[in-house]
């Protein structure tokens, strides 16, 4: 599958499979009509990791691989859907002094640095590979996925050596119709495959050591059954952790959304320590929220830049011709990708600093082993109801502040803040789903419901600040004003809008009956 950033979403299924395995024919599938190969390559690869193995038990990958097509440097990073994202670098682009062979690439270590945090990466492990590859096709002649079956001989690398064999099967997609795989994957079982029982070569030939994630996973089903406060929070510190850890190296690459979604899992950090602080050490705890709030703010150029660019393109393609007078596009476009460029900029200097590194590896550290208090070990039902409740008190007093401000700047100000309190009740809520279910679930939607309106309402007061300047950048450059003063009206307007019938959804979204969970 291919993405615009990466160049290629690597979806695959893996099974364990005996020597004497024989693979079932696979063109009876439904939209599988005929079969290529088998072709067989001679793969060997050699694995880069930390000492502690940080980038194995985060799930990233980083190998130089011999032999077959794809030769060359590979990095393969998690990703919020399925499979992971894999960038590849050919050998002969890297390593043209022959002194830089087996030399980390200097773009795949900046990559994985908020996950190495400085520690050297070096080689870890061996893993050869005779590969027997089989294209699946569609009727169409299109390539549908690839089934590999793997021969592997591995051996750790280090202090000891470790050899082991043995052979899987990999399906990956070729495309976007992933249903080929759950298809091919009953046939494989039907016929004696199991599942694999680890994610990867690497993960196998490593075993244990890198088994244990350096963040904990919250289990499917949520907080353990009578779990304390703090256990119940920390999942979601741990899980939130892990995406902005995800998003960094994405930043890095220059993805598009990536700067949202780092700033979201920060703030969702922030948010958490924030509310449910009495469950932790307050020191370090407060130490952190200063952090993530710088790292917000450094943040904050970029994306804003971003949603402004998109918010006022679509202002300016929805007028008439006739009102568009000057260059008005060209003004918005080249100004705010110029704002989000150097916000960008200025964010990856930060993040490249050794006080950044300092503060994840903070962060990793609290997360793991976190400092509870007294109030963080007590048992979750009971504790977190008291701080839930407290932070929606602040969301109805400062919503009830701002509908009784008179409309103006001191009301655009009131508002602002009550989105403020709804955006941490959302959060506050969403972390104790795992303890009070559908209760905080609901709690969770009304309050996203509240986030969302008062949302677009700062939007519109932004937007018309932002086109005060540009009316006052054209007026100065002999342009004429018009169009900008038309895009601000409209602004203006939808802000109205916006408030009156957040007013009247209001006293909906606040019945009492719904806070009866928290007493």
């Amino acid at each position: 599958m291919r993405t615009p950033a990466h160049g290629h979403r690597e979806v695959e299924t893996k099974f364990d499979v005996s020597s004497t395995f024989v693979v079932p024919a696979l063109t009876g599938l439904a939209g599988v009509a005929s079969t290529a190969g088998p072709t067989e390559e001679h793969l060997d690869a050699v694995y880069y990791d930390t000492e502690d193995l940080r980038l194995a038990r985060n799930r990233i990958t980083l190998r130089r691989r011999q032999g077959g097509h794809d030769a060359g440097w590979h990095l393969k990073l998690q990703n919020s859907g399925a499979g992971r994202d894999e960038i590849s670098r050919p050998l002969d682009a890297i390593e043209r002094d022959p002194s830089a062979e087996g030399t980390v690439p200097g773009e795949f270590a900046d990559l994985v640095a908020a996950t190495t945090r400085g520690r050297p990466l070096a080689p870890v492990a061996r893993v050869r590979t005779v590969r027997r590859a089989t294209t699946l096709r569609a009727p169409d002649g299109r390539d549908l996925a690839e089934l590999a079956d793997d021969e592997v001989h591995a051996q750790t690398l280090g202090t000891s050596t470790t050899l082991s064999r043995w052979r899987e099967i990999e399906v990956e997609a070729l495309g976007d119709d992933l249903d080929v795989l759950p298809a091919a994957g009953a046939v494989l079982c039907e016929a004696g495959a199991r599942p694999a029982a680890g994610p990867s070569k690497l993960a196998r030939a490593l075993g244990s050591r890198a088994a244990r994630p350096e963040l904990p996973e919250l289990p499917a089903d949520g907080a353990p059954a009578g779990g304390t406060a703090g256990e119940a929070v920390r999942g979601y510190l741990a899980t939130h952790t892990r995406a902005l850890l995800a998003a960094d190296a994405r930043v890095r690459l220059g993805d598009p959304e990536s700067v949202h979604d780092m700033r979201v899992a920060a703030r969702r950090l922030r948010s958490a320590l924030r509310t449910f602080q009495r469950l932790f050490d307050p020191a370090p705890a407060r130490a952190l929220q200063a952090r993530l709030r710088e790292l917000n703010l450094l943040l904050n150029a970029a994306r804003d830049g971003e949603v402004q660019l998109e918010r006022f393109t679509a202002g300016i393609d929805a007028l008439d011709e006739r009102d568009l007078l000057g260059p008005v596009a060209a003004r918005v476009q080249g100004h705010l990708r110029a704002q989000h460029l150097r916000g960008r900029e200025q964010a990856l200097t930060w993040m490249r600093d050794a006080q950044y590194l300092d503060f994840v590896d903070d962060l990793i550290a609290f997360v793991g082993e976190p400092p509870y208090s007294a109030l963080g070990r007590r048992p979750a039902g009971p504790a977190l109801r008291a701080p839930i409740r407290k932070t929606d008190r602040k969301l109805r007093r400062r919503v009830d502040r701002a509908l009784h401000t008179p409309a103006g700047d001191s009301q655009d100000v009131a508002l602002h803040a009550a989105r403020k309190a709804a955006k941490q009740l959302r959060y506050a809520s969403e972390a104790a789903t795992p303890v009070y279910g559908e209760h905080a679930a609901k709690h969770t939607r009304r309050a996203k419901k509240i986030q969302n309106s008062l949302g677009e309402h700062q939007d519109c007061v932004v937007a018309q600040g932002v086109l005060r300047e540009f009316a006052i950048a054209a007026n100065q450059a002999g342009e004429s004003s018009f169009t900008y003063g038309l895009l601000l009206g409209g602004e203006r307007e939808q802000a109205h809008l916006t408030r009156d019938v957040f007013a009247a959804r209001w006293p909906k979204l606040s019945r009492r009956r719904h806070r009866r969970w928290l007493h």
